[in-house]
């Protein structure tokens, strides 16, 4: 059987994940639960030190597995939340929402993407924005600040979401979800996550040696 802290921290991460509390964080939490399971093994004189080091194996394999849990779950919700996030910022469903008509608001809504997608330069879309914000016409302004998006002009993606609070929050989740999934600096992030230093009392096995002694006796003579 798993030690009573490996068996806490397998429970700690089947608990459902807050919103608001960040793969780093868990990570941290984990991290910190495996170290105090470490340090109370450490301390208990009373066990063999080939228990302890079975103990230390189980340990150290829950963790690892806890960790990379944590990680697949930040990949989900990352992949999960993107689509919507994108919705949210370059989609029409407030306008649609509130159109007496609907054909008549597709028409517009198309005109203005293909309006848009004319736009070759930078400092043809900033004036191409101003105009259509000067006339009042969200619609068009929010083609041309996708446009400007799919296009990497951040200038004029700025000034599009400079008057726009909410927008701009959307925006932001959008660049976290970018940062750490698809930058190198995102994938090291990612990397540090699941890695996890031996113990001593493992630092000469293997990780299939570790797994191996971490295995419930019932399960390997299954």
């Amino acid at each position: 059987m798993p030690s009573r802290m490996a068996q806490y921290l397998a429970e700690a991460t089947r608990q459902p994940e807050p919103q608001t509390t960040r793969s780093e964080d868990k990570g941290a939490e984990i991290r910190g639960l495996y170290k105090e399971g470490l340090r109370q093994l450490r301390g208990n004189r009373g066990l063999h030190p080939d228990t302890r080091r079975v103990e230390a194996a189980r340990l150290y394999a829950t963790t690892r597995a806890a960790l990379r849990k944590v990680q697949a779950e930040q990949v989900q919700a990352d992949q999960a939340a993107w689509p919507k996030l994108e919705r949210r910022l370059w989609g029409y469903d407030d306008v649609r929402a509130t159109a007496a008509d609907r054909a008549t608001v597709d028409a517009t809504i198309r005109d203005a993407q293909d309006r848009a997608a004319q736009l070759k330069k930078p400092g043809d879309a900033a004036r191409a924005l101003a105009m259509a914000e000067q006339a009042g016409d969200h619609v068009l302004a929010r083609a041309i600040g996708q446009r400007a998006n799919e296009q990497d002009w951040d200038d004029v993606v700025q000034d599009y979401l400079a008057t726009r609070s909410t927008a701009r929050e959307v925006y932001a989740e959008m660049c976290d979800i970018h940062q750490r999934q698809r930058t190198p600096s995102g994938v090291l992030g990612q990397q540090h996550l699941v890695a996890l230093g031996k113990p001593e009392e493992l630092r000469e096995l293997s990780d299939k040696d570790i797994e191996q002694l971490s295995a419930d006796p019932a399960d390997t003579a299954a």
